[in-house]
């Protein structure tokens, strides 16, 4: 069994909804860099295109997660409330109606407005049996640890929700002050890590790790640069609250960065998968590939990576499905195999 934690699709009636908004050219110019994106592979949107490249691998499942852009962004906070419930209502009947392919899916939330976002948290881990909710490492510019999204961040910890991380910036978020654009694709390639790093950094430094304790925490592309830079994050070096900041934690803040969850979404740099591994450890990473946006070797490239991991036997199946099955609560489905 091998249950990919972070894999990417748009529903088809979002897909539609989509395509308006777009075509109606009503969004802004941060969120239309995100277009082509919507064709960037069949699989995202066309469910036998998906099955191909599922089928492609033994005991191969999925949980389900929105891909960008943000539905924060596709509108003021009462349509992109309609919004995330469409995507919801579609990602939860997916589930229901292919429970042999998805074990599961995370909701995606409007959170432009917080109190909105926490209610469609509860309505869709209560009635749609959502496994937490999809979080964006910003929220049109504003960070998570922002005192307003508190709502949110209460509601996933009474639920003893996951959480996944997913980093957002586009091309306008330039790689310099002197320009108005990224280039080449920096802000993705390197943008999207450092979104991510930046995002732990903040939720470790302000106490909401500490203080959402009962949140499971998954970030994306193994925990970014935070396995990497780990020496440098042990304390908010040159913050003039530094002391007070450390006061405010019960442990040291490495310890906290610790706690994160992390995938395997490296798109075939195994170096980079063991250095997450060393760092939170076997049991805090899991098997996830960002399919299909990775590219059609990107399950394949992600399974050599954790088998060229040099894990024993066991710490291998944690990986590629049993800390999944923990962390999720989820039960392990009934194979393709067994049900025909």
């Amino acid at each position: 069994m091998k249950i990919d934690a972070f894999a990417h699709v748009i529903p088809a009636r979002y897909l539609s909804r989509l395509e308006a908004l777009f075509g109606a050219n009503a969004l802004s110019e941060r969120v239309l860099g995100y277009e082509p994106w919507l064709r960037e592979d069949p699989a995202l949107t066309d469910l036998d295109s998906r099955w191909r490249t599922m089928d492609a691998f033994e005991g191969y499942v999925q949980v389900l997660t929105l891909a960008v852009p943000p539905v924060e962004e596709l509108g003021e906070p009462g349509s992109s409330a309609k919004l995330a419930k469409l995507a919801n209502d579609e990602m939860a009947e997916l589930v229901a109606t292919h429970p042999d392919r998805f074990v599961g899916f995370a909701a995606a939330l409007p959170m432009g407005d917080p109190e909105a976002a926490a209610a469609e948290l509860e309505r869709a881990m209560g009635e749609l049996g959502a496994l937490g909710a999809q979080l964006h490492t910003n929220v049109a510019g504003r960070p998570l640890d922002d005192e307003r999204f508190a709502p949110v961040f209460q509601a996933a910890d009474r639920a003893a929700a996951a959480v996944w991380i997913h980093p957002t910036r586009s091309p306008i978020w330039a790689d310099y002050l002197v320009e108005e654009r990224s280039s080449y694709g920096i802000w993705w390639s390197l943008g999207w890590p450092y979104e991510t790093s930046v995002c732990m950094a903040r939720l470790v430094y302000s106490g909401a790790v500490e203080r959402y304790a009962n949140v499971s925490f998954l970030t994306h592309h193994a925990g970014a640069m935070v396995p990497h830079f780990s020496g440098r994050l042990a304390a908010p070096i040159e913050d003039e609250n530094r002391e007070s900041i450390l006061l405010g934690l019960a442990e040291e803040p490495l310890v906290y960065f610790r706690r994160f969850y992390a995938d395997t979404a490296m798109f075939g740099a195994a170096h980079a998968v063991r250095c997450a591994i060393e760092f939170f450890g076997p049991e805090h990473v899991l098997f996830g590939t960002d399919m299909p946006l990775g590219g059609p070797k990107v399950v394949g490239d992600t399974i050599a990576d954790i088998e060229a991991s040099g894990l024993d036997a066991d710490a291998i199946e944690k990986v590629f499905a049993g800390n999944a099955l923990r962390v999720f609560k989820v039960q392990r489905p009934v194979s393709r195999t067994a049900r025909q």
